[in-house]
C-alpha cells in the first residue's frame, strides 16, 4: 500500500492530474443486508431527517451485488493494474450467497493484493473453513463485546449469538495453516463496552486471535442531530485508557497486539481535527468504494457518486471527467473545506491520508 513503487505511482499522478492505473485501496459492499442492528451502525443511530439530509445512501434498500457486474468489475480493475488492499465489508458480507466466489475471483486475479474480510462473525464458524483456505490475508471481525449481555445490547440480537461468535472465531484460527488469515478483532468503543477491556482481551486471546483492537466511534455530529447517548465522558474514558494501559505488558508478552487507533483528544470519538486545513486528501486518486447497486465513490464518507457499473463500466467511469472533478475537489480540501455532504470530520481514512502526504514530502 505506502511501497515506493505506490508512491512514485501517486506522486505522478498528481503532477499530471490524471490517473493511470486503480485505485491504490478499494472497499467492495457484496451486500448492504446484515443480521445485527448496532446501535453505533449509522442506520440506527442517525435520525431519517439526518439521513435524508446529509447521508441518502444510508436510506437505500438493502441490496444484493450482481455477479456479473462484478466479473465485469473485477476485468476492469485488473486491465487498469496497480490494486494494493481491497476491503470487503458491507452490510455483513457472509450473507452475500456469492461471496466465496466472489473472494476466490479476487484472490486468484490479485495475488499481490492484501484481501481482508469485515464481518461480525455470528455466522463465520458456517464459512471458518473456506476462508482459511482461500488465502486471505486478514479477517477482522467486529466483537464489540466481552460479556454476553453487552453483546445483545449493542448488536440487538440473542445473548446466544455471542457464543456463536467467539466459536467461530476458534474455528477460524484452528483451520488456518500458517499465519494467513491475520485473525484481528475490533470493538467500537462505548459507554456498553469501555469497561471491559480485560474481559475482551482474554477472550481475544484464549481463541487464537492475533490482534484486539478498540476503533474510535463515529458520533455522527451533523447539524441537528442530538447528541448519542453512548458517547463516553472524559472521566470514563479515563477508566478505558487505564484498563488499557493495565493490560498492555501482558498483551505484549502473548502475541497478541492490544490497542486503540484514537487519540486522547477526542474522548474515543473519531474526529479529523483541523488536520484537513493542512494536508490534501487522496480520495479518488488513492481510494475508491463500490456498493451493491453498482454505485462507485471516491470515498466511503461522501454522497457524490462517480457514477453506477449498471450504466458504465469502473475503467469508463475512473479514468471519466466526472470522476477527475471530484478527485480534484477532494485534493483541495485544504483550501475549500470540506466539499459539500462528506463527513471529513470522522475522516475514516485519516491515517492513511497523513500517510501518503508524509511520504510524498519525502520523495
Amino acid at each position: 500500500m505506502f511501497s515506493q513503487e505506490s508512491i512514485a505511482y501517486l506522486k505522478k499522478a498528481l503532477k499530471e492530474r490524471k490517473v493511470s492505473r486503480a485505485p491504490l485501496d478499494l472497499q467492495l459492499l457484496p451486500t448492504t443486508r446484515c443480521n445485527a442492528r448496532c446501535f453505533f451502525c449509522p442506520i440506527y443511530a442517525v435520525s431519517e431527517a439526518g439521513k435524508e439530509k446529509y447521508a441518502p445512501r444510508w436510506q437505500a434498500p438493502a441490496e444484493d451485488f450482481n455477479l456479473g457486474i462484478f466479473d465485469r468489475l473485477v476485468e476492469d480493475l485488473w486491465r487498469l493494474g496497480g490494486l494494493k488492499r481491497i476491503h470487503i465489508t458491507g452490510g455483513e458480507p457472509l450473507l452475500y450467497s456469492h461471496i466465496i466466489p466472489m473472494l476466490f475471483l479476487l484472490r486468484i486475479n490479485f495475488p499481490q493484493a492484501e484481501i481482508a474480510l469485515v464481518t461480525n462473525g455470528i455466522l463465520l464458524k458456517d464459512y471458518a473453513r473456506a476462508l482459511a483456505e482461500l488465502g486471505l490475508d486478514r479477517i477482522s471481525v467486529s466483537v464489540n463485546a466481552g460479556t454476553r449481555e453487552s453483546f445483545s445490547r449493542q448488536m440487538k440480537v440473542s445473548e446466544e449469538k455471542f457464543d456463536q461468535l467467539w466459536k467461530g472465531i476458534r474455528t477460524l484460527a484452528k483451520y488456518r495453516k500458517t499465519q494467513k488469515p491475520f485473525i484481528s478483532l475490533t470493538a467500537v468503543l462505548n459507554q456498553a463496552n469501555y469497561q471491559e477491556v480485560e474481559e475482551l482481551y482474554s477472550l481475544a486471546s484464549d481463541s487464537g486471535a492475533d490482534a484486539l483492537t478498540f476503533l474510535s466511534l463515529m458520533d455522527f455530529p451533523f447539524p441537528g442531530e442530538p447528541e448519542r447517548e453512548f458517547v463516553l465522558s472524559q472521566e470514563e474514558f479515563q477508566v478505558f485508557l487505564r484498563g488499557l494501559e493495565k493490560l498492555q505488558a501482558q498483551a505484549e508478552k502473548s502475541g497478541v497486539y492490544l490497542g486503540f487507533t484514537g487519540t486522547d483528544q477526542h474522548l474515543g470519538k473519531l474526529r479529523s481535527g483541523d488536520i484537513y486545513k493542512r494536508i490534501p486528501c487522496y480520495a479518488g486518486y488513492v481510494f475508491a468504494m463500490v456498493w451493491p447497486d453498482g454505485s462507485v465513490r471516491a470515498c466511503c464518507n461522501c454522497e457524490e457518486v462517480l457514477g453506477k457499473l449498471t450504466e458504465q463500466g469502473f475503467y469508463e467511469l475512473w479514468t471519466g471527467e466526472r470522476a477527475q472533478r471530484i478527485r480534484e475537489r477532494m485534493f483541495q480540501i485544504n483550501q475549500l473545506g470540506a466539499p459539500e455532504l462528506c463527513d471529513c470530520q470522522e475522516c475514516s481514512y485519516l491515517y492513511e491520508n497523513q500517510k501518503f502526504y508524509e511520504l510524498l514530502k519525502d520523495e
